[in-house]
């Protein structure tokens, strides 16, 4: 029977000249076979569905005659006991079985039917165990009815299987063309995004050139070269200054013992006033927050008392570097002044230097065409890597792309056979 089945769904054993489908007209094509295969499976199973539907008529007339006789003579109490609990438990589970009516659907079909005789068959193994010695005929007639739908049903089974294992292989090639067009989509959408990439490339490099012929325009300018030679003068008088006050500092650590050695000794000749005015000049000169102008005055004005005691020979210098700074009174207060005077001019001048330098708009021009120079760069190296990435997505589609068309390929081949082939499109050989 099986191969008789077979060959209902089979292809025509007549010899056919070897045919193309172009995989634009598989969906059609698919369609054709769908209809065809549901066609074959419902002329397959009319018959079977023709029989099965009176087999369904035959129980429900049977069902009528359980336990219709009419007799006047007592029954055993078994039999009342049977018709008052088993048959009315019987009736009403094979009733709820045959309530409702059948699915025009052959699959739909098979299964109602499959669970209607199931649902029989347990209620004859169930409250119809009681009911075959009362109603033996009735009980006979009703499995033998059973037994008629399985083997008809059986009919039904390859028919529904082969149908259902190509309408599958159907399913499975639509769903492998469904995965080819939404690979094909987004690589249109990948072409689409190469065009919006090569746009916006090409909108940063105008953005680029603007910017950098900005920047060029800035440094060739008067206002730009006058910045330069302000920069310049600033660098040189900064350095000097970091020189002068290099010598200042110097001056200063070693005048520092030198001034805390006569103030001790103005404390022993009770010079109180002169202790006074050297310590406050010690105070001054060790100051975080030195005040260099009064040093210098205070340097100034404790002159004459301090070489009172290198004159006396009470204080004398212990090293070089004190001989040299302090060698007379006139040329120790010269050399304060002159570095002082020095250091205070150039610091001046330096800060008038820097407000123009800082004023000048030249640098503020050349910062901005800078920053928007590094700024378009970062958006063009992100856009790239953005790029990247898509050649990459796009790779991976290719591949993807030729693994499905590959498995469609084995897929058409196992369901049409070798008369037919599928021919794939220009853009995808």
């Amino acid at each position: 029977m099986f191969e008789s089945i077979k060959k209902i769904f089979a292809r025509s054993s007549e010899k056919k000249p070897h045919s193309e489908i172009l995989l634009k007209n598989l969906p059609s094509w698919l369609d054709e076979k769908e209809s065809d295969c549901i066609s074959r499976r419902n002329d397959a199973s009319t018959q079977s569905r023709e029989r099965l539907l009176r087999l369904e008529q035959d129980l429900r007339q049977l069902l009528t005659e359980f336990g219709d006789e009419s007799s006047d003579e007592p029954r055993h109490h078994k039999v009342e006991q049977v018709n008052r609990h088993a048959l009315p438990q019987f009736c009403r589970k094979i009733e709820a079985e045959l309530k409702g009516s059948f699915s025009d659907d052959d699959e739909i079909f098979y299964q109602e039917v499959a669970g209607l005789i199931n649902g029989c068959f347990k209620a004859y193994r169930g409250p119809g165990r009681y009911l075959h010695h009362i109603y033996p005929e009735e009980v006979k007639v009703f499995r033998q009815t059973l037994d008629q739908m399985g083997h008809e049903l059986n009919r039904m089974t390859d028919v529904i299987r082969i149908s259902r294992e190509r309408l599958t292989h159907i399913s499975d090639m639509r769903t492998l063309i469904e995965e080819k067009n939404a690979l094909e989509e987004e690589d249109l959408r990948s072409d689409e995004e190469l065009q919006k990439y090569e746009t916006r490339l090409h909108e940063l490099d105008g953005e680029l050139s603007k910017a950098q012929a900005e920047l060029e325009k800035v440094l060739g300018s008067d206002i730009y070269a006058s910045y330069l030679r302000l920069e310049e003068e600033t660098g040189q008088q900064g350095r000097q200054l970091e020189k002068i006050r290099e010598s200042w500092e110097s001056q200063i650590r070693i005048a520092v013992p030198v001034w805390k050695r006569s103030a001790k000794a103005f404390q022993e000749q009770g010079r109180t006033e002169d202790e006074k005015k050297m310590e406050e000049l010690i105070h001054l000169a060790s100051s975080p927050r030195r005040d260099d102008e009064k040093v210098a005055g205070e340097v100034s004005s404790t002159a004459e008392s301090l070489f009172s005691l290198f004159d006396s020979g009470t204080l004398q210098a212990k090293n070089s570097f004190e001989k040299q700074l302090f060698p007379s009174a006139e040329e120790y207060t010269k050399r304060f002044n002159e570095v002082f005077t020095g250091l205070h001019a150039l610091s001046a001048d330096l800060d008038a230097k820097m407000q123009d330098l800082n004023a000048n708009p030249a640098m503020e021009q050349k910062n901005r065409a800078a920053q928007e120079i590094g700024d378009v760069k970062r958006k063009i190296d992100d856009l790239n890597r953005e790029e990247e990435k898509r050649k990459e997505r796009l790779s991976s589609l290719a591949e993807r792309k030729e693994s499905v068309l590959e498995d469609l390929k084995k897929s058409f081949s196992e369901f049409a056979g070798e008369e037919t082939d599928l021919v794939m499109d220009g853009k995808e050989q």
